[in-house]
């Protein structure tokens, strides 16, 4: 009886801390003015995740000004990816869409696709 109880009370904690975890609201993220990229990314995505751990370990004086802006959930990045696209990288649409991570450089006007596209230019912008 007492290792149900015990069970129950595990269950239970484990449960709350789960609820707990998938109900914070996602962390805020820093909108620059003047960025030096917009990265276009979706929750999930392993290249994503290779630019986001390149940034987190290039980047930590936040040198690079780097807009994020996640596209799978949010339809509002999403419509601002397919306008961007449209308007100065066209060539970027394939017959399933237009793919992530895609950065888009606004002094250039430039888009970069592909985590090593992306990690080359702002390597680049480090250096200079």
């Amino acid at each position: 009886m007492i290792k149900k109880i015990i069970k129950i009370i595990l269950v239970f904690i484990v449960l709350t801390g789960v609820f707990y975890l998938l109900s914070r609201p996602p962390k805020e993220e820093i909108v620059y003015q003047d960025p030096d990229l917009i990265f276009y990314w979706g929750n999930g995505c392993p290249h994503c995740e290779t630019v986001q751990e390149w940034l987190k370990d290039n980047n930590q004086q936040n040198t690079l000004k780097i807009n994020s802006k996640e596209v799978y959930k949010n339809q509002v990045n999403s419509k601002e990816l397919l306008d961007t696209v449209n308007q100065y990288c066209p060539q970027l649409k394939g017959e399933s869409g237009i793919g992530v991570p895609t950065g888009f450089d606004p002094v250039g006007q430039k888009c970069y696709q592909g985590s090593e596209e992306i990690i080359n230019f702002l390597s680049d912008k480090l250096t200079k």
